[in-house]
């Protein structure tokens, strides 16, 4: 099988991954309100939102594994995401040592894009059954959805008891969400999605998903100061 082209945009592509940066946004300053006693905890744990958290981070990943088809260079970029993800880490750590983030997003897919450069000869073949990298998806899901005895291991998702990041997307199960979305992405090449789908645009969506490492890198600092605005106007911080 040939290599899917990179040279075509697919818009759908930009936009679904647009709609799932600000949507990681929006839950992350939920997340910023309750920590900051500004919005009761049932503002983010409540089931919808239990359910649908792991559903648009799923949709991220496999939008992410797509778009890595596209790509001229996964190694470069991989690495790109790593050194943004440590600075993310440095960050947060400085923030409050107590809670940061040890493996989170930007982790996972620096990884993922790596590991896609090495598999790419075995993936690339896949034209028929890549669906099925949805079954250890969910079968590593559920299995690691636990700690275990064991230390040092949160990066591939065997996490202790002890261990904490205020973001965690581990290797597995998510690589395999990942791997799903690169068997879509040929789908995508190939011109056998909907023809609807390559009509689709919306020109907000594609912008901000054109621009989704710069969006994750600088919305915690805006929104955290926006956190810090509300207290302010609330009368519950002076400067």
């Amino acid at each position: 099988m040939s290599e899917p082209s990179p040279k075509r945009r697919y818009y759908a592509v930009d936009a679904l991954r647009g709609l799932s940066i600000l949507l990681m946004v929006a839950y992350h300053f939920g997340y910023n309100l309750v920590m900051f006693d500004i919005a009761p905890a049932g503002l983010i744990d409540n089931p919808l939102l239990n359910f649908l958290q792991p559903f648009f981070a799923s949709v991220f990943i496999a939008i992410s594994g797509a778009s890595s088809t596209f790509s001229h260079s996964n190694l470069r970029r991989g690495v790109k995401i790593l050194l943004c993800a440590v600075l993310v880490t440095l960050a947060t750590w400085a923030f409050n040592p107590a809670a940061f983030v040890r493996f989170g997003i930007l982790h996972f897919l620096g990884c993922a894009a790596v590991l896609y450069e090495i598999f790419r000869p075995l993936l690339l073949r896949m034209t028929r059954c890549g669906w099925l990298w949805l079954i250890p998806f969910f079968a590593a899901y559920f299995l690691l959805d636990r700690s275990f005895p064991i230390e040092h291991l949160w990066a591939l998702g065997i996490r202790s008891p002890s261990f904490s990041s205020t973001d965690y997307f581990p290797i597995f199960p998510w690589i395999f969400m990942y791997f799903f979305g690169v068997w879509l992405g040929g789908v995508i090449s190939r011109g056998q999605m909907p023809g609807r789908f390559y009509r689709l645009r919306a020109p907000f969506f594609e912008r901000c998903g054109k621009h989704t490492l710069l969006i994750y890198i600088a919305h915690q600092p805006v929104l955290i100061g926006l956190s810090y605005a509300i207290l302010f106007f609330m009368g519950r911080l002076s400067l």
